[in-house]
């Protein structure tokens, strides 16, 4: 009986469920392709959403598919060595070091700290809940370039690719667990942070250009907005 319905099922996410926990079906598999490629992790511990997990098993060597009954796997061809390829290595090499600062600009955001609560035009006072608030609030910063650079729309492709998997997954890394669940259970989620915090994706988005920049494309600027 053939596995490709499962190996489909493995590696492809709804949308709706790209920031929810992994599942422990994928953790296994991670944990098997690990082992396969001598590198033998246990990610139960890892904090990894269902892409994460998702990406993960793309990238290692061999492709594990995980059945009732046991494992089984199916030896890749060695990819091609393409210069996309290779800029995207180069990419996530350098955005991985500069997510140092995003951290540390989060730990900025972490010391403001407010409460928000129901809008009293909608919510009786009775009825009203408040929340615990970090940071300078939400916004977004828009990357400026020349569209004529395709290496500058390959750099765009890489950051929305890899923004809320793979630097997302760097960016937990900074905090202890204790951090991640207290954050968590007081309504102000680290990963929301992140993503929303208007100087924290600041930071992100100027390192982007900046290599954009080191890229040679040219007309790099920033523009930066409250929301």
């Amino acid at each position: 009986m053939s596995n490709n319905k499962k190996e489909t099922t493995m590696y492809q996410v709804k949308e709706e469920n790209k920031n929810m926990p992994a599942t422990k079906k994928q953790l296994w598999a991670l944990f098997a392709a690990s082992r396969k490629c001598g590198q033998k992790h246990d990610y139960r511990n890892d904090n990894l959403t269902m892409q994460q997990a998702s990406d993960l098993l793309k990238s290692l060597n061999a492709k594990v598919v995980v059945g009732q009954i046991g494992v089984t796997t199916e030896r890749r061809q060695p990819a091609v060595r393409t210069k996309k390829n290779t800029l995207e290595d180069e990419f996530i090499a350098y955005m991985t070091e500069e997510m140092q600062g995003v951290i540390a600009e989060c730990r900025k955001a972490l010391k403001i700290e407010s409460v928000v609560e129901d809008d009293p035009m909608f919510t009786p006072e009775n009825k009203r809940k408040q929340y615990a608030f970090f940071g300078g609030g939400c916004g977004f910063t828009i990357i400026d370039f020349d569209k004529r650079s395709k290496v500058g729309k390959e750099i765009k492709e890489m950051s929305g690719k890899h923004h809320m998997t793979t630097f997302l997954n760097v960016f937990l890394k900074g905090f202890t667990q204790k951090e991640i669940n207290y954050y968590k259970s007081v309504g102000c989620p680290l990963s929301a942070l992140y993503y929303q915090d208007i100087n924290i994706s600041s930071v992100y988005e100027h390192s982007v250009a900046a290599f954009m920049r080191k890229k040679g494309v040219k007309n790099v600027h920033c523009r930066t907005y409250l929301d």
